[in-house]
């Protein structure tokens, strides 16, 4: 695959000319793994971050018990691991949950020597940790303050849609759990309710909203399902 074109379908890069991108092409490797192939384990040393291509990741940490919560699952097109470039060792590992995903890896101490020569790509790295120190923080709300019900409706309200085609959520109803904080047998009985209110459906990885007011009602707290 042509690694400018990869690099120019991520908004770090998306309007980089001449020299600069080429200087980012240079620090930048192509990388493919199986569905369940490991990009990198917690505590192992930093070497720099990722730009999903094809497939998508999970960014996910364990428990001392051996439980394992999900923090995020990265579709294409972004970025993740980009606030360890500013630390020793990864905080969450990292799986490839599709065959094959392709990400691209770029090299920790050549993007920090392009930041303090860019500000351009400073202001944008800075942007997307911000993005994710935020979602990390709504995440924790949820899981201390919201009760499952709140939390699913949120999640699927957060998915991007197109009007009238269901949302696709590109992962597993025991992936969905993890992220949630929940167990997949609590899930399921809860998309059985959603059904029976004629509030959402969800078949294979396929969600169709019947009724956003009331999904928004239970998202907020404002409704008991």
């Amino acid at each position: 695959m042509n690694l400018t074109y990869l690099l120019r379908s991520c908004r770090l890069f998306s309007d980089l000319e001449g020299v600069d991108l080429d200087a980012v092409q240079r620090i930048a490797v192509s990388k493919e793994y199986r569905k369940g192939q490991t990009i990198f384990n917690e505590g192992e040393s930093s070497r720099g971050f990722f730009l999903v291509v094809t497939g998508s990741v999970k960014v996910y940490r364990v428990a001392p018990d051996g439980r394992e919560q999900v923090i995020h699952v990265v579709p294409g097109g972004e970025v993740f691991a980009e606030a360890a470039m500013f630390m020793e060792t990864y905080p969450a590992a990292a799986e490839a949950l599709t065959s094959p995903t392709t990400v691209v890896a770029i090299d920790k101490n050549g993007f920090k020597q392009l930041l303090a020569r860019d500000p351009r790509l400073s202001f944008r790295i800075m942007g997307t940790m911000v993005k994710w120190l935020a979602r990390m923080r709504d995440a924790l709300t949820d899981l201390t303050l919201k009760e499952v019900p709140a939390r699913f409706a949120g999640y699927v309200l957060s998915l991007p849609a197109e009007p009238g085609k269901p949302i696709k959520t590109g992962i597993s109803k025991t992936m969905l759990a993890q992220i949630l904080g929940t167990t997949k047998e609590t899930l399921s009985r809860l998309l059985h309710r959603l059904a029976e209110h004629r509030i959402l459906t969800y078949r294979g990885n396929a969600i169709r909203i019947l009724n956003r007011t009331r999904l928004q009602k239970i998202a907020s707290g404002g409704e008991k399902i």
